[in-house]
């Protein structure tokens, strides 16, 4: 699923740079094509690889594997062609891929009696539902970017933090991190709120609820900042990836008011900074360099993640500079793809996030 996020990821903004038309002819959605594709294909793509890789460690069983994920994998190259227009496939085949990976997640939930595993489910299940929503034309795309925000930050925050944690331990690094206390469930509250506002068609009080949403992400992020983040370069691209969530926020806040870089400029800092970025950043740590007392990155991960984020840089603060950002991009998921295929020709280490733990 991860060279599948990839492949979207490179596939979508190709096709922009090199297409006469922002969107395949026949995609019924139309001008939304790209920023759905880039949500929904690469952004669900990658949020099924981590959970479901990631469940065993609260299911008590091993990761999901087999015909469930090759029903997954179908289900999710169904989607994209469906997105695209493709004859005798109804557009709201496209939300079945998140439907089933609610199922599978759903599973382990309750195989681990897991409140954890439920809400990554009940966050798989709102993604449908944003999905049909976009795919109807009755939810604009906004929102469901909002909603990957949410994601960031309630299962990505915590992923940061435990991975800091961790590493810091490995060092004999002393006391463990100061505990977020409210600060996780107060962040997804209020990203939670700006949703509702943005359906509802207020603005203004989605924008104070996006900065709020800023501030106590940025205080979270501050308080993780230990040694080992400019130590540890996977530790580091974390941080640097988890950086654009609050700076996302906040723009997208700041065009709601009006003020500060337009609406859609503001929103790139969430999908190609924050999702883009923590996603290149959590798969790089599958195919780190083993052995010794903690991961290692490796080179090609490195560079790839550098060109991605200043595409992202480049895309956010330099919007009229896109074919730069475009190319960065690229330069990033076909390096991303390069490492991740390769990757696939065995079988993938145990535990594959954390490597060692203290």
């Amino acid at each position: 699923m991860f060279p599948a996020a990839g492949a979207a990821a490179a596939g979508v903004i190709l096709w922009r740079m090199l297409a006469d038309s922002p969107a395949p002819v026949a995609s019924p959605l139309g001008a939304l094509w790209h920023g759905h594709e880039l949500v929904f294909g690469m952004g669900g793509a990658a949020f099924a690889a981590y959970t479901l890789t990631a469940a065993s460690s609260w299911s008590g069983r091993p990761p999901a594997h087999g015909a469930r994920v090759g029903v997954l994998f179908g289900l999710w190259i169904a989607a994209r062609l469906a997105a695209g227009g493709c004859p005798g496939l109804p557009v709201l085949v496209a939300a079945a891929f998140p439907a089933w990976l609610a199922v599978l997640l759903l599973a382990e939930a309750r195989a681990g009696r897991s409140s954890k595993g439920a809400a990554q489910a009940a966050l798989a299940l709102a993604l449908a539902c944003a999905d049909i929503g976009v795919l109807t034309g009755r939810v604009s795309l906004e929102p469901a970017i909002l909603l990957f925000a949410l994601i960031v930050s309630a299962v990505g925050g915590r992923m940061v933090r435990a991975f800091t944690e961790n590493r810091r331990a490995l060092d004999g690094g002393g006391l463990p991190l100061p505990r977020d206390g409210a600060g996780g469930p107060g962040a997804a509250g209020a990203i939670i709120a700006a949703i509702l506002f943005d359906l509802a068609g207020q603005p203004a009080p989605a924008a104070t609820a996006l900065m709020v949403a800023a501030a106590i992400e940025m205080r979270r992020l501050w308080h993780w900042q230990v040694p080992q983040v400019r130590r540890d370069a996977l530790i580091a691209m974390l941080h640097l990836g988890y950086l654009w969530l609050p700076a996302g926020l906040f723009l997208t806040g700041l065009s709601r008011l009006g003020a500060g870089l337009g609406a859609t400029d503001a929103l790139h800092a969430l999908t190609a900074g924050a999702m883009a970025c923590l996603i290149q950043a959590v798969a790089a740590r599958a195919t780190a360099l083993r052995g010794g007392s903690a991961l290692k990155a490796g080179r090609a991960d490195v560079l790839a993640f550098a060109c991605l984020w200043c595409s992202a840089l480049v895309r956010v603060m330099l919007p009229t500079m896109t074919t730069l950002a475009g190319v960065l991009w690229l330069l990033a998921w076909l390096l991303f793809l390069a490492v991740h295929l390769a990757a696939l020709r065995h079988p993938p280490p145990r535990p594959a996030f954390s490597g060692p733990r203290a």
